[in-house]
């Protein structure tokens, strides 16, 4: 029903009217003699000019304080901040990870090439059997060595931390209006509003699937 749009802004594509099964648009309301002002509205009242819904905009100022409100209640809504930001966390260790596996990898199949070269010279009468035991031990160590590594890196990457990881996370968990567009970004899937009984609704849908509705 409702589709995401390419975000341009935090708000780009989260916010919908239900009346109207349409999104809400964000303009610039420019003033002579104070600051600009940012809002929101519906794009079907943007479009029509029937104001036929309510509310039919909002200022962007009033939806980050209401937000900032949600998010700095993190207690109840730690799981869904968590889950977020573990999800990019583990995101760049794997590529990391993904990327040193790959280059030791990479190394054991140039050294198992150099040891199938070496057993060709020995068939060939260019090598000695001497000679081809010790390039074949020297090359099967190195190989050892790096599958050692190998088992390292990926005995690291079963061993991580996670609990210690979130309580680094929730004590450096500082939500202010400074970066709160960061994580309207990532924790925030979805506004819906809802005009009921004359009352406006606001249902707050997070990436994880937990819901907060306020009533404004």
């Amino acid at each position: 029903m409702y589709q995401k749009h390419q975000n341009k802004y935090s708000l780009s594509g989260k916010i919908y009217c239900a009346k109207h099964q349409c999104g809400y648009v964000r303009k610039i309301r420019h003033y002579a003699n104070k600051e600009d002002v940012v809002f929101w509205y519906c794009a079907d009242f943007h479009k029509t000019g029937k104001k036929n819904c309510m509310p039919a905009y909002f200022k962007e100022d009033d939806l980050y304080d209401i937000f900032l409100s949600i998010f700095k209640d993190y207690d109840k809504y730690k799981d869904e901040v968590l889950n977020e930001l573990l999800s990019l966390y583990k995101k760049f260790s794997m590529i990391d990870g993904d990327n040193e596996k790959i280059k030791l990898q990479n190394e054991i199949s140039i050294l198992t090439k150099k040891k199938e070269r070496v057993l060709d010279l020995a068939l060939d009468g260019i090598l000695s059997k001497e000679e081809l035991y010790i390039k074949k031990l020297a090359i099967d160590e190195q190989i050892s060595k790096i599958r050692a590594n190998l088992s390292k890196l990926e005995g690291k990457e079963k061993k991580v931390d996670y609990e210690k990881s979130n309580m680094n996370i929730l004590k450096h968990l500082v939500i202010t209006m400074d970066n709160i567009d960061s994580y309207i970004e990532e924790l925030l899937d979805k506004v819906i509003v809802v005009e009921e009984d004359g009352k406006i609704k606001l249902r707050v849908i997070f990436e994880g699937g937990t819901e907060e509705q306020i009533i404004i």
